[in-house]
Order: C-alpha cells, then structure tokens, then sequence
C-alpha cells in the first residue's frame, strides 16, 4: 500500500515538473533583447523635443508609444530577467522606473505644448521680424494659423505684414475676421483700432493725390479698396470720404472718353468723336448714379449729339427682298418635309467674370493712358485684352480692337499732334 502510494507521488511530482518546464520554455526570453530593450527607447527618449512646433505633435505620438512599450516590457521582461544571469535584475529595474518617469514628464510637457502651438509659430514670427527676414516671418504665421485661424496677435501682425507689401485685399479679410470672429482684449482693440485707421488714411490720401494729379482711372482701385474694407466695418472707422472718391474717380474715367471725343471734334475727325461719344454714354449708363460730369463737358456733349445726324451718314440700309424671291423661299420651303429640318443652337459660352472684369479694367486703363498720350502703354494693356479674348469666356468689345488698330497706325499722332 505504502509503495502505491510513493509511487503516485512521484507520478505527480513528475507531471508538475513537466508542467513547470513547459511554462518556463513559454515564457522563455531572449537575454540579448531584454539587455538591448531599456537602452534603446532611452535613446529614443534622447531625440524627443519640447519646443519645435513643427515636431510636438508627432512626438507626443512617439512619446505614447514609448510609454506602451515600456509597458509590454513590464508585464514580459522583469518577470523573467531571473533567468539571464548576466542581467542585474535591481539595477534593470532602477533603470526601467527612471526611464518610465522621464517619458511621463515629456507626455505631459508634450500635452501643454500641443495646445499652444500656434503660439510658438506666432513667437518664431516675431524672433523672425526682430531680423528682417519677412518671408520666414510670414512662413511662421501662416503655420501658426494653419493650426488655430483666430490667432488673433497672428492675425494682426500678418496683416500689418500684408499692408506694408501692398496686398490690401487679403489685408482687409484679415481685419474683418479680427472685428467678427477673433477673441479680442483690450490690448488688441487699442493696436487694431490704431491699425484700420492707418489703413483707412493711407488708401485714402493714395487715392485723393491721384485724383488731384488726373488720375482717375488709377484712383479708382484705391478707392474701391476702401469701399470693400468698410464693409461690415464699425461705422468709426469709415466716414463717406471714400465714396466722394469713387465719384471723383468714375467721373474722371468719364470725363477722359469726353476729352478725347472733344480733341478729335476739334481735328473735325467726327467718326472718332462719335465712337469715343458712345464709349462716353455706355459708361454713364452704366454708372449714372455716381457720375456728376461738369457744365463744360454736358454742352460739348448736347453740342455734338445735335450735329451727329449731319456730320455722319446715313447707315445703309439693305432692301427687302422681292416679293418673288420671298414666294420661292416659301414654295422651297414647302417642299421639305418637316422632319427632315433640324435647327442647331449655339452652344452656351462660358462666362469668366474675374476674366471679363479684368478685360474691361485694362481698357478703361488702356483710354485713360491714351488720353494721357502715353500710347506705348495704352498699347501694351490693350495687347493683353486682346490676348485675353482668346479664352472666349465673355463678350468680346470691339473697341480693344479698334483702339489697338488705329495706335497701330499712328492714327492718334495725327489728332494729338498739336
């Protein structure tokens, strides 16, 4: 009885030995990898940085994924760092909570600095600007409000940048989304308030002495420019001052068909009075609410609309058909059978409005040059109307081409020559 027993012992014994084996042979792991493992996320750890905006992010992504490795080494590795001898298991994991406390600082400092990035961006643009470099400054903020748009010291300063270059359309888009959509505090709206009315007095002293020196046509971008920036703007920033100038400006551009009409009646060249009369009356029609032309050029005007009738001829007129050619058209016609006739429609023409504002822009430019007699200019901004019909995305006017011939020929010499 005693032997059975020992015997069922040993066969016990046996199979929690084999059992014990084959845990340790599943649990088994690599002594060279588990020596490697620490000192290679602490080089990692090594490249990690706090303060690049252009890298926080991603890091804050590798810093995460440090942290669950470390974590797969904990639940794998200590465990069993008894069975390499050549591992000092105390020290390993010393090293292992100090790696695990570092990684945990960057994750938090990563988090903080993951909020504020646009702001780093902003601060770069500003050490940028302190050393004249405007493009990268410009690059920063570009950046920095790719990751908030309604930063508003961004938003200020790329405006501010935008202005001193010129562009004052994406200057003013700039503005309103600072008076409509950016957090302000007391301090923005002092520094935004001195901005828009510098912005507002540049534009329009630029337009007002172009006016003055009879350049209408230049004048009126300018003020048009105004006229958009005041648009959804608190009323004291903008005074009416700029639609005067509008006035003036369009007048001007009136007034300039007028005189050339008024040279070219005093050169008794009376088809090219008329034409220029008509350009004249098209863009009074068109903007009849913001003209007021003076005394001088309304009687030229009544003066030479009573002698158009006389001084220009008749336009022919062709005569009507015969009353036998009309019967053959109709017995022709009678002949075909009706479903046999299809009628073709033009197919619609694309219509550009930034082209065809364009192409007007650089004709009204092109006339005003000409009356300016600076014909080489007049010709260029016409040459490139012209250029521009070939998209045949809007209606084509025939005094580009008309103009173009005749500056062409050295027909406005002969009228300018004095």
């Amino acid at each position: 009885m005693s032997c059975k027993k020992e015997l069922y012992t040993l066969f016990l014994l046996t199979v929690l030995l084999g059992f014990y084996t084959s845990l340790q042979a599943q649990n088994a792991i690599s002594c060279e990898q588990a020596a490697q493992f620490l000192p290679n996320i602490e080089r990692k750890a090594d490249k990690i940085t706090t303060s690049d905006p252009e890298r926080i992010t991603l890091h804050y992504l590798f810093v995460n994924e440090m942290l669950e490795q470390l974590r797969e080494y904990d639940s794998i590795y200590l465990p069993n760092l008894h069975l390499c001898e050549e591992i000092d298991f105390y020290e390993t994991k010393h090293q292992y909570q100090r790696l695990q406390q570092r990684l945990e600082r960057l994750k938090d400092t990563l988090e903080i600095q993951k909020q504020r990035v646009d702001t780093i961006f902003y601060l770069q643009a500003v050490d940028e600007l302190h050393h004249f470099d405007t493009n990268l400054a410009e690059y920063f903020l570009d950046r920095s409000l790719e990751f908030n748009r309604l930063n508003t010291d961004a938003l200020i300063m790329k405006a501010r940048i935008l202005f001193a270059a010129g562009d004052y359309d994406e200057c003013i888009e700039r503005i309103h989304t600072l008076y409509n959509e950016a957090p302000l505090s007391r301090e923005h709206e002092n520094e935004l308030s001195d901005f828009t009315a510098a912005f507002y007095d540049k534009l329009f002293t630029t337009g007002d002495s172009l006016v003055k020196a009879g350049h209408e046509a230049d004048a009126l971008p300018v003020f048009l420019t105004l006229e958009s920036f005041c648009h959804d703007m608190p009323s004291a920033y903008c005074n009416d001052d700029y639609y005067h100038g509008i006035i003036r400006s369009k007048t001007g551009v009136y007034e300039s068909y007028l005189t050339i009409a008024k040279v070219a009646w005093k050169k008794r060249n009376y088809e090219m009075t008329y034409k220029f009369l008509d350009y004249a009356t098209e863009y009074f029609e068109a903007n009849a609410d913001m003209i007021e032309p003076s005394e001088e050029f309304v009687q030229f005007k009544e003066l030479v609309e009573r002698e158009r009738s006389r001084l220009l001829p008749e336009p022919a007129i062709e005569p009507e058909p015969s009353s036998a050619i009309q019967e053959m058209t109709i017995t022709s016609l009678d002949t075909v059978q009706s479903d046999t006739l299809l009628v073709t429609l033009p197919e619609p023409i694309p219509y550009d409005s930034l082209q065809h504002s364009k192409y007007q822009q650089l004709l009204t430019d092109a006339l005003y040059c000409l009356y300016l007699k600076d014909k080489k200019t007049a010709k260029a901004k016409l040459k490139e109307a012209i250029d521009l019909e070939a998209c045949q995305c809007f209606p084509a006017d025939a005094r580009v081409r008309l103009v173009y011939e005749k500056i062409s020929t050295n027909f406005f010499s002969r009228i300018f020559k004095r």
